[in-house]
C-alpha cells in the first residue's frame, strides 16, 4: 500500500530525457485516488476492473496521444492495432458498469482513513503484532505482522471464523514478500505478515470482529504444543 512518489519521478524523467517514457501501474489507485496521467507525467497507465468491484480478466491501458507503441500480437487490427484479437464484450461492460457504480473518490477516501486508523488503533493493543504499512500508505490495505505465527497457520484460523485475508498479493504466488525482504525485514516477521484489503463495503464492526479473532489466534497459536 506504499505510495509512490510517482509526480516526482515524471517530473526528473522529464527534466533528464524529455523522450523518455513513463508507466505507471495504477491498478491499486484507479476508483480509489484521483489523478490525471498528465499531471504524473506518464504516457501509459494501467487499470483494471477488479480493484473496483468489476470482473476480473480485463483491465485497460491509456496510452498518451502522441505515443506509438508496437505491438505485441498480431493478426486483425483490433484495439487500434496494438492488441488483436476478439475483445470480450461482457467483460468491458462489467469494468463499465463498475465505473458507474463509483463513490465521490474524496469522501470514500475519508472514510477509508477512519477505518484505517480504526483497525490500526485495536491491532497495536495485541502483543507481536507489527504494522509493516507506513502510516501514509494508502488507506485501502494494511500490511501487518502477527506475532510469531506463520501467516499460512493464521489464514487457516482466520477462514475457520469466516474471515478471509491474504499473506501478500496475488501475484507473489504464496512465496515470501521480496518488497517486505528489501525493506530490511526479518525472516520471522515477512513469514507472518498478512495483507488486510477495505473496501467500500467493509464496516467498522467487521475491523472489530477481525481484531478480535485476530487476537485469539496470537494468543493460542502460539501456545500449541510442536508435535513430531
Amino acid at each position: 500500500g506504499v505510495l509512490m512518489p510517482v509526480e516526482a519521478a515524471g517530473a526528473a524523467l522529464k527534466r533528464k530525457n524529455p523522450r523518455g517514457v513513463l508507466h505507471v501501474d495504477a491498478v491499486q489507485a484507479f476508483g480509489k485516488l484521483p489523478f490525471r496521467p498528465e499531471k504524473l507525467h506518464a504516457q501509459l497507465v494501467t487499470i483494471s476492473a477488479h480493484k473496483i468491484h468489476g470482473p476480473k480478466g480485463i483491465g485497460a491501458l491509456y496510452q498518451a496521444p502522441a505515443l506509438h507503441i508496437p505491438p505485441r500480437t498480431f493478426g486483425g487490427g483490433q484495439e487500434k492495432g496494438l492488441r488483436s484479437g476478439t475483445e470480450s464484450v461482457p467483460l468491458i461492460a462489467g469494468f463499465g458498469a463498475a465505473v458507474k457504480e463509483l463513490p465521490d473518490l474524496s469522501k470514500e477516501l475519508e472514510r477509508m482513513k477512519e477505518l484505517n486508523v480504526r483497525c490500526r488503533e485495536l491491532l497495536q493493543k495485541i502483543p507481536g503484532v507489527l504494522f509493516n504499512s507506513p502510516p501514509d500508505a494508502l488507506p485501502y490495505i494494511l500490511n501487518l505482522s502477527a506475532g510469531t505465527v506463520r501467516a499460512e497457520t493464521m489464514l487457516h484460523f482466520l477462514a475457520s471464523h469466516q474471515i478471509f485475508v491474504s499473506s501478500g498479493s496475488a501475484c507473489s504466488g504464496g512465496k515470501p514478500s521480496h518488497v517486505l525482504a528489501a525493506m530490511g525485514l526479518p525472516a520471522q516477521r515477512i513469514q507472518s505478515a498478512l495483507r488486510l484489503s477495505f473496501s467500500r463495503e467493509t464496516t467498522e464492526e467487521q475491523i472489530e470482529q477481525f481484531a478480535r479473532v485476530l487476537e485469539e489466534g496470537v494468543r493460542t497459536i502460539a501456545r500449541r504444543p510442536v508435535r513430531s
